[in-house]
């Protein structure tokens, strides 16, 4: 059960074990498939190794560190194998952001590494809201559908969530449901897409990696631990910060999220459709970054004080005084990486 409490505000206690249910339930459509399965038996075995993980997590509420160690585990164990299976297709240069990358095993299986390590995590820490993960699982496998790799048991299983997830949460996935969907998507997105455009996953996963850069570059220039939790993910910051706009938060990211992810299957002058999702999900992150580190004024002394006059002590070093600025160079440098990926 998912008590409220500190960043969760939802009434009432809310059963957390629909990721559970849908794991189980593609466990064995995909015993019953056999051949026919998507999933070769490496990827299954590491999706369910992630769902036990995040299980355990919903359980006993692990150590971030200890969920990032065993996602690491996993995501080498899977890496490997795509690598291996790349070699033994002909390994091809390849580019991305503008890099061209050469055909060695070594960086392929790093960046493979990296890719099934971060976006799952990343897909767990967009499940805030309601609707939200389950909706952008959806807009992915749909962006994927468009494009010919069409997975309609997990398209079907999700669809079950979202009816019992939103509007009002009667059942929440749990870090078993997030942890191991994510990683599905990761391993369908590959699929799909891996070659001879990798690009295409940046643009798909572009909502995640754009929130979660947020809610690093916030706890870093605020000088926090960048794995203790807190409310400043986008669907967070609009829901306090807007309160007017809650109802609209999840419409709106899943809409941009959609507008990044037809990059995959457009072309031509109907690019500008991306772009645009792409800018004003950057806009969005950096106008919150740029509220919340911002120096905030001291207010003057409320009462007069007897003795000479001296000058004001600052309220914030120079340093702090300029995050906001530096924060935008940032942020510049995040948009110029990414319309380089544009066809």
């Amino acid at each position: 059960m998912d008590i409220p409490g500190g960043r969760r505000q939802h009434k009432g206690p809310i059963p957390r074990v629909g990721g559970l249910a849908l794991l189980l339930t593609l466990v064995g459509l995909h015993a019953v498939a056999g051949s026919r399965s998507p999933y070769t038996p490496l990827e299954v075995g590491a999706v369910a190794t992630m769902g036990i993980l995040g299980f355990l997590d919903d359980r006993m509420d692990l150590r971030a560190r200890w969920k990032a160690t065993l996602g690491l585990a996993v995501a080498i164990i899977l890496a490997a194998g795509a690598t291996f299976h790349l070699v033994a297709q002909g390994l091809q240069a390849f580019e991305i952001l503008g890099i061209t990358f050469p055909p060695l095993p070594g960086i392929t299986f790093a960046l493979l590494v990296l890719l099934f390590w971060c976006i799952p995590h990343g897909f767990n820490l967009i499940d805030g809201a309601n609707g939200l993960a389950i909706g952008f699982a959806l807009v992915t496998l749909g962006s994927l559908a468009i494009t010919g790799a069409v997975h309609p048991m997990l398209m079907g299983g999700l669809a079950a969530l979202l009816l019992l997830n939103w509007p009002k949460a009667r059942l929440f996935l749990g870090d078993c449901g997030s942890l191991s969907i994510g990683l599905l998507l990761v391993i369908s997105g590959l699929k799909a897409l891996a070659m001879p455009r990798p690009n295409h996953l940046l643009w798909l996963f572009a909502y995640p990696i754009v929130d979660v850069l947020t809610v690093v570059v916030i706890r870093l220039l605020l000088r926090k631990p960048v794995s203790v939790g807190d409310r400043n993910h986008l669907h967070f910051q609009i829901k306090d910060r807007w309160p007017a706009l809650a109802n609209s938060a999840v419409p709106y990211l899943l809409l941009l999220a959609a507008m990044c992810a037809s990059e995959i299957y457009l072309a031509g002058p109907w690019l500008v459709i991306p772009v645009a999702g792409l800018a004003a999900l950057l806009t969005t992150s950096a106008y919150f970054v740029v509220l919340k580190t911002r120096p905030v004024p001291a207010e003057a002394a409320s009462l007069p004080q007897a003795g000479p006059v001296t000058s004001p002590v600052p309220s914030a070093k120079p340093e702090k005084q300029t995050a906001w600025a530096k924060n935008l160079t940032v942020f510049q440098w995040l948009v110029a990486f990414f319309l380089v990926t544009r066809r």
